[in-house]
């Protein structure tokens, strides 16, 4: 909460025990002083006035104990300077009590609390203590105790998401150098090569390129387009093949207003190429993904190429893992198998 609007909420509370105090008090004209008086604004203004002044006292022991007491208990455990302090705030309400009632209450409203009668120093200071102390001086403890943990608490989350922020911003930038290594490398065969598809296959990176830097930069994007990015991986990976990579992708169900974890399909699509048996068409790398207004199934499954190995070390299948726990906590499944063919199936649950 902002501090203009915690002050706020303070003088709220404050004119509501006023208030709370002032209307039965002026309604049954409690004050013998005022007896005589008729029931008119200048009598209310009179209640109003003597209201707040014992209030200020209340108010000087509230704060008092919550900035002053409270610290030095709760947080910096000096406990004999606590009580040093509790004591002279005890005189500090006694002193200020008299004056408000012998230098305001009685010479300018005409208001005498005691008839008259003699008030001793002790007096002022066992009334204070008896009656403001049980409960200001405690409920300023307590709201200091409350406030404490509340601001410890909003710092901690605050860390916490920027944490999770600084987090995902890295996981998500992991994924672009470990796709942009290999499609420079196949684009530089294919330019080596003096291949006629090298300036289609450098268009399609071009795009890509400009959705991870651009467009997918957000946690969260439209399912359209992270298909669109899968289908211009895909056929980069076509072209790269010379037409020898056999890649079935469906997309079935519905695709609407939906948004997902931007770049989350795309480290099992590269597993599958790199680790894949994509050249023979009896055992192809099958894409699948259907979609409902609030749920996602996506499939990848190949045959493992036993013979060709990336002695490279991924961070694509972990990072997803780790973005999956912290974007969809509870609410995905994901199951990966491996044996002759690798299977990798993740369920996630979305707000629609």
């Amino acid at each position: 909460m902002k501090q203009k609007n915690i002050v706020l909420l303070h003088v709220l509370v404050w004119l509501l025990l006023v208030l709370n105090d002032v209307i039965p008090r002026f309604l049954g004209n409690e004050y013998t002083a005022f007896k005589a008086m008729p029931k008119d604004a200048a009598l209310l203004l009179k209640y109003t006035l003597i209201s707040i002044g014992f209030y200020t006292v209340a108010a000087l022991c509230f704060y008092g104990s919550s900035l002053l007491v409270a610290p030095l208990l709760f947080l910096h455990k000096k406990y004999v300077k606590a009580l040093i302090v509790a004591v002279l705030m005890l005189a500090v309400l006694a002193g200020w009590r008299y004056a408000v009632e012998f230098g305001f209450f009685k010479p300018v409203l005409g208001f005498d609390n005691y008839k008259g009668n003699q008030v001793s120093a002790q007096y002022y200071i066992g009334n204070v203590f008896w009656y403001y102390y049980p409960k200001y001086f405690v409920y300023g403890l307590m709201y200091f105790f409350g406030a404490n943990w509340l601001q410890s608490r909003n710092r901690e989350q605050a860390l916490q998401k920027e944490k999770l922020v600084t987090e995902l911003a890295f996981l998500r930038s992991q994924v672009n150098p470990h796709f942009l290594f290999n499609t420079i490398n196949d684009i530089y065969a294919l330019t080596y090569q003096r291949s006629e598809q090298a300036p289609e296959a450098l268009l399609k990176l071009s795009e890509l390129l400009r959705y991870m830097l651009r467009e997918g930069a957000d946690d969260f994007m439209p399912l359209q387009s992270e298909i669109d990015y899968l289908h211009n991986l895909i056929e980069l990976q076509r072209i790269g093949a010379k037409g020898s990579a056999f890649i079935n992708f469906e997309v079935e169900g519905y695709v609407g207003l939906q948004k997902v974890a931007s770049l989350l399909f795309v480290a099992f699509v590269e597993n599958a190429f790199k680790h894949g048996v994509l050249n023979n068409v009896s055992t192809p790398v099958n894409i699948r993904l259907l979609a409902t207004n609030d749920h996602i199934d996506f499939t990848v499954s190949n045959k493992i190429n036993n013979s060709q190995k990336d002695k490279v070390g991924g961070i694509g299948l972990n990072n997803v893992k780790r973005r999956l726990e912290l974007l969809y906590p509870g609410k995905h499944k994901l199951e990966v198998t491996a044996s002759d063919h690798y299977i990798a199936h993740l369920q996630l649950q979305l707000t629609p």
